[in-house]
């Protein structure tokens, strides 16, 4: 079953390159709590946290943060980093649930309930804007986290 979701996955990620080319994006960065076990992780491993199929890296359970889509970056995180078109995420999400493997990531209410959630829970992972992630501050309680290439 997990192969059938995969290559579902693979399609609609190709569909999205091939349908969208040079859609400008947002920069936005994948970040972690500073006490996150791990500081890069494959594109394939973060599809699987932020679709619900796993919520565990290495040996660590991982609290996965998602924005609502209020949240203007988040269609060019979900396009640029996981390879889908939100449309293709939300279904790729409810297939999962309706099959009974995925967990949906917990949901910020904005940046500032986001970026608590970051800095208080040690296996959290979200994802910024670059300008968010400027603040020294907040650069000193996260961490980046490098998305691999497959």
């Amino acid at each position: 079953m997990k192969h059938f979701v995969q290559a579902i996955m693979l399609g609609f990620a190709v569909c999205a390159m091939v349908a969208m080319p040079g859609i400008a994006h947002a920069e936005v960065v994948l970040v972690g709590s500073s006490r996150l076990p791990f500081g890069e992780i494959s594109k394939t491993k973060l599809r699987d946290l932020y679709t619900g199929q796993s919520q565990v890296v290495g040996n660590s359970s991982v609290l996965v943060i998602d924005r609502d889509n209020t949240f203007r970056e988040r269609s060019d995180f979900i396009l640029s980093t996981l390879g889908f078109t939100s449309e293709e995420f939300k279904t790729v999400q409810r297939l999962l649930e309706c099959i009974g493997v995925s967990k949906a990531p917990t949901v910020a209410r904005d940046s500032k309930h986001l970026i608590q959630m970051l800095v208080s829970n040690p296996n959290a992972l979200g994802y910024v804007t670059r300008q968010e992630f400027q603040d020294d501050e907040l650069k000193s309680r996260l961490r980046l986290i490098k998305v691999l290439a497959e």
